[in-house]
């Protein structure tokens, strides 16, 4: 018996008009509680003088803990590792350390650039887990995870597309807190931040 081939395509379809507020009312119905659950998990970030902060690096933290709110543990994990990233790619105590090589997407996570920026006075200690040191030679969960994001290699997180994994939640809510622990410590101790007179102001940028 002969069976006709139907080759897989993709599209892109327009979604008829208010299907995106009843997506959302059904969503949330069905999900309010889980939603609740997780915006008070997250913590929301405080500021007591919003001129002050780096309009990118706050706003990636804050996209973070939005996402990890409703569900979309994926980029709360990228968001949170991109915050941390930001940091020590710009802190001005990081200069003459490469955090980046042409060879890789991104390697400022890892452990040897987290133990130099250690030995420079930047908060690192608050991205270890319990039992974890700034072991150049070893292994952080917190890189590894964003590591995990930058190559792709996330198929292990989802059950069906756009369906993740019950134990997807607490990776990414343990990767918000680590990151917005960080955010905070930066923040309140970083010279860059609290010198803020003529050439040396900060606004918009760490």
């Amino acid at each position: 018996m002969n069976h006709e081939y139907k080759k897989a395509e993709a599209s892109l379809l327009q979604p008829r008009e208010g299907a995106g507020k009843y997506w959302w009312e059904t969503f949330l119905r069905g999900h309010i509680s889980e939603v609740n659950k997780r915006y008070n998990q997250a913590k929301a970030l405080y500021l007591t003088d919003p001129s002050a902060a780096p309009l990118d690096l706050f706003s990636y933290i804050r996209e973070a803990a939005l996402c990890f709110e409703i569900g979309r543990y994926l980029p709360a994990v990228a968001l949170a590792s991109r915050s941390v990233e930001l940091i020590l790619e710009r802190d001005p105590r990081m200069r003459g350390i490469s955090t980046s090589t042409p060879q890789a997407a991104s390697t400022t996570l890892c452990p040897l650039n987290l133990a130099a920026a250690s030995s420079l006075g930047l908060p690192v200690e608050t991205l270890l887990s319990v039992g974890e040191t700034l072991d150049p030679r070893g292994t952080i969960i917190f890189a590894e995870r964003s590591r995990r994001v930058t190559r792709g290699d996330v198929s292990g997180w989802f059950r069906a597309i756009s369906e993740y994994l019950p134990t997807v939640e607490h990776e990414a809510l343990d990767q918000l807190e680590k990151a917005q622990t960080f955010v905070v410590a930066w923040f309140n101790t970083s010279p860059a931040i609290h010198q803020r007179d003529g050439e040396d102001s900060t606004r918009g940028t760490p």
